[in-house]
């Protein structure tokens, strides 16, 4: 009968006389028999993964990054047109938009290594609700679509990335607290 490798190794260990090299050796094979070539894990417990990250921080942030999305290409969807003089709803729309997509997919992607980016969302909804009275938006019918369509969307904002900051904190304070 043919032996397997692990009972030879364990064989060898019990039958060789300790010598003076062996006893200098960093990694004695008297404490780790079940660890040959490529197996086991020497010293410790086996390698731990990190928890998974929270399901609904990384879904909130989704909302956030399409809710961004869309405040980009909504210029374009409502029609509104660029402000003739200072910044109004159309470029508001397009820069604001795209830094809360960017920041929110990276939420999205890795939710646990920065929650800080969405807090930063949480801000930029908040300029987009303010917006439309501190730019003052001028008259008309578009600057309307566009003043709830900041407003709205901003709202949706405040609500989803403080959602997910919230959820990635509260998960951090319970793994700590689990730790002590």
């Amino acid at each position: 009968m043919a032996r397997r490798p692990a009972d030879q190794h364990a064989e060898r260990i019990e039958t060789e006389p300790r010598t003076a090299e062996r006893s200098t050796d960093p990694i004695p094979e008297q404490r780790q028999p079940y660890a040959y070539p490529g197996y086991g894990y020497g010293y410790g417990a086996p390698p731990t993964y990190p928890a998974a990250p929270p399901p609904a921080a990384s879904a909130a942030s989704a909302v956030t990054f399409l809710a961004g999305v869309w405040l980009v290409l909504s210029p374009f969807a409502l029609d509104y047109a660029p402000a003739v003089q200072g910044v109004g709803a159309y470029w508001n729309d397009l820069v604001v938009g795209s830094a809360i997509a960017v920041l929110a997919l990276v939420r999205a992607v890795s939710p646990r290594n920065v929650p800080w980016f969405s807090v930063v969302n949480v801000a930029l909804g908040t300029w987009l609700i303010v917006a439309p009275m501190v730019l003052d938006y001028a008259e008309g019918v578009s600057t309307t679509v566009a003043t709830s369509n900041d407003v709205i969307v901003g709202a949706l904002v405040v609500i989803m990335a403080g959602l997910s900051a919230a959820i990635t904190y509260r998960n951090r304070s319970d793994r700590n607290a689990s730790d002590r």
